[in-house]
């Protein structure tokens, strides 16, 4: 695979970049009557889009996302991500919907932004505001990695396809790892786990960086670890 290319991108160059508007309650319903509307990231379950509510009614200059887009919540819970399986579906303000570039493997984005989105996350200042907290959207598009031609992308999500399948045979029934939900489950758990255990290492690292502090020499390499306290303590 020597004769593989690769560039650095960033994701607004692998991405159409659409948000809605919120809609007023009186306009929305539970009863699945009209077309689905993305409320935020209570409506993202393993990684499926699973509406809670509907509008019926006409509204002005609606923004729609498509089956394949994908979700990702920019307020309140940030970063949750989705894929849109529903078909038509009417965005709020709370979520951005990225319509993938032809070229780019909708899969392969999601997995490098799944760790890369922590990047963009407003620091926790720990200040209560009454506000909710918002992801830039500037932010999110300047989320850069590695893009290496599809065959590649291709391969490489058939790669941690197989480990999460591995993981199932080994913890599961032969039935649960045929199942794409079960799939989906095992691939969550395992990232959260990843996220906890990664979170941890701040406190060990927050140690390390005030011994580092004492020596003049170190001061650029303690910038860069405070910067990176920082990303680890944002992990949800």
């Amino acid at each position: 695979m020597d004769d593989i290319k690769t560039i650095v991108v960033r994701l607004s160059d692998c991405c159409e970049f659409l948000v809605g508007r919120n809609i007023d309650k009186s306009k929305l319903n539970e009863a699945g009557k009209g077309l689905p509307y993305v409320v935020g990231a209570s409506d993202m379950q393993l990684g499926r889009f699973v509406p809670k509510r509907y509008c019926v009614a006409e509204i002005r200059d609606p923004v729609y996302s498509e089956s394949g887009d994908l979700l990702i919540s920019i307020v309140g819970t940030l970063g949750k991500m989705a894929v849109n399986t529903f078909g038509r579906v009417i965005l709020s303000r709370h979520v951005c919907a990225l319509r993938i570039r032809p070229q780019v493997s909708r899969q392969y984005v999601m997995a490098m932004v799944s760790r890369l989105i922590l990047e963009a996350i407003p620091d926790n200042t720990g200040i209560v505001t009454g506000f909710q907290s918002k992801l830039n959207i500037d932010d999110l598009k300047s989320i850069r990695f590695v893009l290496p031609e599809l065959v590649m992308q291709d391969w490489l999500v058939a790669r941690l396809s197989s480990i999460a399948l591995m993981l199932l045979a080994k913890n599961d029934t032969p039935e649960d790892y045929r199942s794409l939900e079960s799939l989906a489950r095992v691939i969550d758990d395992e990232r959260t786990e990843q996220r906890r255990i990664v979170k941890k290492h701040a406190d060990t690292l927050q140690l390390l960086r005030d011994r580092m502090a004492d020596l003049p020499e170190l001061a650029e390499i303690v910038r860069d670890t405070d910067s990176i306290i920082k990303r680890l303590q944002k992990i949800q």
